[in-house]
Order: C-alpha cells, then structure tokens, then sequence
C-alpha cells in the first residue's frame, strides 16, 4: 500500500489555510521531505530486470494516484458525487472489478494451451465489469473511502500474485481487450491506464485542488513505483514520518 492510509487521511484533512497559515512552512515542508524521501528509494533501488515486473510498477504508480485523490475525503460523497450516471461509489466498484478481470485476462492468454480459444471463456471470469465479488468484496457496497482504497489495494495485489510470475516470452502473446486484439504486453500495460481513467473521472467528480493534495498524490505515485521491490524497513521509517506529522 502507499503511506498508511488512516495517517494520510489526517494529513489530507488539513485545509489549505492550516498549511499557509504555518508561517514556518513545518508540514510543508515536511511533506516535500518525505516526497523526496519516496524518490530517493526509488532512484537507489534496484529494478527487477523482468518488464512484466516494471509494468506493474507503473500499475502501481496508477493506484497511488488513486489514492492521492481520494484519501481524507468526506465518505458522504461516495453516494452524493456523481459524474453523469456514476457515482463516485460506482466508480471504484467498477474499479475493484476491472482490475480483477484485467488480472484473469491475463494470466488466461499468458498460460493458455494453443488448442484454447484466445478470449477468456466468459465462466473464468471473477466478476462482471460493475460488480466485484462477494463476499470478499461485499464492503464496497456500504464501506467508506478508505475501504474502497483498502478493497482496490487488495485487488491490485491479487493481481501482482498472479501476474508478476508470467516470464517475459509471454508479452508477446494473443490476447483481447473486449473485441479489440492485443499481445499480452500490451494487456498488462491497460491496467495502469484504467486507474489513470478512473482517477481522472474521479478529479470530474470531486475537484481536486491545493498544494496539500498536489504533494499527497505525488508522494503516493512515488511510492508506487517503489513498493512492489523496495526493502521493507525504509518504507516503514517513512510510515513512522507520516504518522508522525498526522499528530
């Protein structure tokens, strides 16, 4: 997960006028300390040299992002907000399952027998588009933010338990995306590209805005490229930091 994420709501809740209001810049300046903290990590760290791995480091970065927009917000608006038909609760259930079926996708045309059709038979999949699964996901109908930001980590974990062991002499498998033919590389990749879209529908639904939840989502993008390799022990002194300043 990026920054723990009950610490990053506290941090996130404080408003714009707290933060300018601290003539000696400490959140602020402590925020960009940890940003620089996260990027540090990531520059020092060693890669996997394998590019499904370096894929899903940019899928990760994705649901930081996610996260960046949408930790400390009010849960009110998880039914309230809505962009057209959607709600925002609609939003990131759609979310939850995408990323589950992405991950079934995938795997089915990376491991495959050549006599199998290239389109996942329909009763492999998980879920349908809108609807994750119950009872494992059954919080996401009634659940706060941070259960949705919880349920969507736990979804894009699954799928690193799935995916991050294809060798790369699969990318350039068949594979589909709905009627659209791509190679396995490709699928992998439209996984960060659907929480791209996801967050910027979010940003339609609720605004974002302020210095505050601009160094948030940074910080959360950094720390997804990183998580998936980085050593345990730096990630949580940064943890130890963000809740820290969420006192």
């Amino acid at each position: 997960m990026p920054p723990p994420l009950a610490e990053l709501m506290a941090i996130a809740r404080l408003d714009e006028a707290t933060l300018v209001a601290d003539q000696r810049g400490t959140r602020r300046d402590a925020l960009y300390g940890l940003l620089r903290r996260e990027q540090a990590i990531f520059a020092a760290g060693q890669r996997s040299p394998s590019e499904v791995s370096r894929i899903l480091d940019l899928a990760q970065a994705a649901y930081g992002d996610v996260v960046g927009a949408l930790v400390g917000r009010n849960d009110r608006l998880l039914d309230t907000a809505r962009d057209g038909d959607w709600s925002l609760r609609d939003v990131l259930r759609h979310a939850i399952a995408v990323e589950l079926r992405y991950a079934a996708q995938i795997e089915y045309s990376a491991t495959r027998a050549e006599s199998e059709p290239i389109e996942i038979p329909i009763a492999r999949l998980p879920c349908d588009r809108l609807s994750p699964p119950e009872p494992a996901f059954a919080a996401s109908r009634t659940g706060g933010v941070l259960e949705q930001l919880r349920l969507l980590g736990e979804a894009r974990v699954g799928s690193d338990i799935r995916l991050a062991k294809l060798p790369d002499s699969v990318l350039t498998r068949p594979s589909m995306w709905g009627n659209r033919p791509l190679d396995v590389r490709m699928r992998i990749h439209q996984i960060a590209v659907h929480l791209t879209e996801t967050t910027i529908q979010i940003d339609r639904i609720v605004l974002s805005g302020g210095e505050l939840r601009a160094i948030i989502r940074r910080i959360c993008i950094t720390r997804g490229m990183h998580e998936r390799w980085s050593p345990a022990h730096g990630r949580t002194a940064l943890d130890e930091s963000y809740a820290a300043l969420s006192r």
